[in-house]
């Protein structure tokens, strides 16, 4: 077997490089930050004509998992979105003239 298969079993016994509190603040830091990004993408979007429940989930689970995507997500949503719709019922909605 080559020895380059087996350089990362190879570890001598050290210790992890990285702390497991550092591990576990910044991955509680990236999910609050998801769960807040997915949470505001939700309200925008249920006041226009997009999907709501896919951009949120989307955003939220690419930042979290990707933290570029999900920026690539984001801008992306900043692009598509459209405006914004009305609370208001149109005439034509409430079923026109009658």
């Amino acid at each position: 077997m080559s020895p380059i298969a087996l350089a990362p079993l190879q570890t001598g016994g050290e210790e992890f490089a990285m702390d497991p509190t550092l591990i576990l603040v910044s991955t509680a830091i990236f999910l609050v930050l998801s769960v807040v990004i997915g949470y505001w993408v939700y309200k925008d979007a249920s006041k226009r004509d997009n999907n709501e429940v896919l951009w949120a989930i989307a955003t939220a689970g690419l930042t979290f998992f990707t933290f570029i995507f999900g920026l690539v997500a984001l801008v992306a949503y900043f692009i598509i979105r459209g405006d914004e719709t009305s609370d208001e019922p149109t005439e034509e909605a409430a079923g026109g003239d009658w």
